[in-house]
């Protein structure tokens, strides 16, 4: 199972390279965390960056729906040139939510983008993914705040707004902006927040309710800097896109096709050994036919074993008066036990000379020729096929000398 390293990249980084780390598994289940120099990082598959939040900011347009997808990052930077704190050639957007003519935007400084990335792979960690701090908080309710208090900063989730990083100390008590955003939600009803510290953040509880003006505050789960939300989008696109970039479809797949190229191995190893192990008895069988073949017939050297024990065999029967199997009557019997009941009426003309048969056929059976050629071929004949100079199919055949 694929593993990723996360690292937390806050606004002194790398000038502090001490900084947060974890490590999760494809899951998203938490393998080890730690706070360390790259040095100290763990092994992974891939390695991710989350920017801290004060670093990226996110921006609000309204871009009518018939704006295509492909024309959708020119025209949002446009929109948005009046908003942003820098010249637009400057800015990286990232488009992250786009609900009808809404649509939300990530601003990150171009150079600081650039500089991330530089530093990572000259630590031999090329980036596969980055994403914001912002986006790793979400709201749970239509009429709830959630706000985190991280170590660096503090931030506001609200549903349908942009996420804001808050200003101030983050000593658990609320910021000045907090204070100010509370006024003006308290003329439309009361507000229920949900403070999410992290590790090792205090509360003061007393503090947010009388800033706030409401008792619908409490303490909710820790938060976490690291944590994959379904709002969570990576930066890395347009000239900035990773060559690290996993693919989510092969990550479906890549189960089925480990298991697949494992059982293809597996067949192609029995496979392999099964043609090695034949070729081992054929290379047996070969030798004790070569072995028998030397005392049958010392002193003569052993070429094409088998046939020349033929060879040598016709010749002995020849020499006891018997017919060899290149004789007429042999090449006839062969013939006709090919031909079988076909045969009847279909040779036209039948000839012998230089041990070699010739059987002219009647013009009807051209098409069955080659049947009639393996069949010979089978049997260890040399069949030559061809016509006569009146058209009529023809069988030349005679003893292969190599079986």
């Amino acid at each position: 199972m694929s593993t990723t390293l996360r690292v937390f990249v806050g606004e002194h980084w790398p000038e502090r390279p001490v900084t947060r780390w974890v490590l999760v598994d494809a899951a998203g289940t938490l393998l080890q965390h730690g706070e360390s120099d790259a040095l100290r990082w763990p092994a992974a598959d891939f390695c991710e960056a989350v920017i801290s939040a004060p670093e990226v900011s996110c921006l609000r347009a309204v871009i009518p729906q018939r704006v295509s997808r492909r024309d959708l990052p020119q025209v949002v930077a446009g929109v948005l040139e009046d908003q942003l704190l820098d010249d637009a050639d400057r800015c990286h957007l990232t488009i992250c939510a786009r609900q009808r003519d809404i649509v939300d935007v990530l601003v990150i400084s171009r150079v600081r983008l650039r500089n991330v990335l530089a530093q990572f792979a000259a630590l031999n960690r090329p980036l596969s993914a980055v994403h914001s701090e912002l986006l790793a908080l979400a709201a749970t309710g239509q009429t709830e705040w959630t706000i985190a208090l991280a170590k660096d900063a503090a931030m506001l989730s609200r549903q349908h707004e942009v996420p804001l990083v808050l200003d101030g100390v983050v000593d658990g008590t609320p910021p000045m902006l907090v204070e100010a955003l509370a006024r003006d939600a308290g003329a439309g009803g009361d507000i229920r927040v949900t403070i999410r510290p992290e590790a090792g953040t205090k509360v003061d509880l007393a503090s947010w309710k009388e800033a706030l003006h409401t008792e619908n505050v409490r303490v909710g789960p820790e938060y976490h800097w690291y944590a994959s939300t379904a709002r969570e989008v990576d930066l890395l696109h347009g000239e900035f896109a990773s060559r690290q970039r996993r693919n989510g479809v092969w990550q479906l797949v890549r189960p089925a096709v480990v298991v697949a190229a494992s059982t293809l191995l597996a067949y192609l190893v029995v496979g392999l050994f099964q043609v090695g192990l034949t070729v081992y008895r054929i290379n047996q069988a070969e030798g004790r036919v070569t072995e028998l073949f030397r005392a049958a017939f010392p002193g003569v050297p052993a070429v094409a074993p088998v046939a020349q024990a033929r060879r040598h065999l016709d010749q002995l029967r020849a020499s006891h008066g018997l017919s060899r199997r290149d004789d007429v009557l042999s090449l006839l019997a062969v013939v006709s036990e090919v031909l079988g009941t076909d045969g009847e009426n279909s040779v036209r003309e039948v000839g012998y000379g230089d041990r070699r048969l010739t059987v002219v056929m009647e013009p009807a059976m051209a098409g069955r020729l080659d049947g009639f050629q393996r069949q010979l071929q089978k049997r260890g004949y040399q069949v030559t096929t061809k016509s006569t100079p009146q058209g009529h199919p023809s069988l030349l055949i005679q003893l292969d000398m190599t079986r």
